[in-house]
């Protein structure tokens, strides 16, 4: 991949070059020598420096574009993977719950002290509030 992106950086230059060369033998208009049919594109010197640079410009965010586009989909998995475990998780915790949930609707008298029947409840709870519990020696 290196390889690829030192071609391209070497083609831009010698793009470059050729236009500086070009721009010092022709300090007003360019004449740009056309690759067929002998003709050649004339120009003005700051169209021909905005022209370089729009394609300049492209050329940077072609190279840029493959690593954000890679990043991007690398992100979106992370993403969909983290949400299909987060889902997985709250299944799991939501399984446990109901679970636990059962086994309490499963025993009902185990759980709760019947809140009816005051001879189920413990004997703190029926003393009045301002009764001192004694101790006996």
């Amino acid at each position: 991949m290196r390889v690829v992106q030192f071609l391209q950086v070497m083609v831009l230059l010698l793009l470059l070059a050729y236009s500086v060369l070009v721009y010092l033998e022709n300090p007003v208009l360019l004449r740009l020598p056309l690759l067929f049919a002998g003709r050649e594109l004339v120009l003005p010197a700051g169209l021909a420096l905005g022209l370089g640079l729009l394609a300049g410009a492209l050329y940077a965010a072609l190279l840029i574009l493959p690593r954000y586009l890679r990043q991007r989909v690398l992100r979106r998995s992370d993403l969909l993977r983290r949400r299909d475990a987060e889902t997985r998780l709250q299944a799991t915790l939501q399984a446990v719950i109901d679970e636990t949930g059962l086994a309490e609707l499963d025993d009902p008298a185990q759980s709760q002290p019947d809140a009816g029947n005051p001879a189920a409840e413990p004997a703190a709870m029926v003393a009045a509030p301002d009764a001192v519990p004694s101790v006996q020696a």
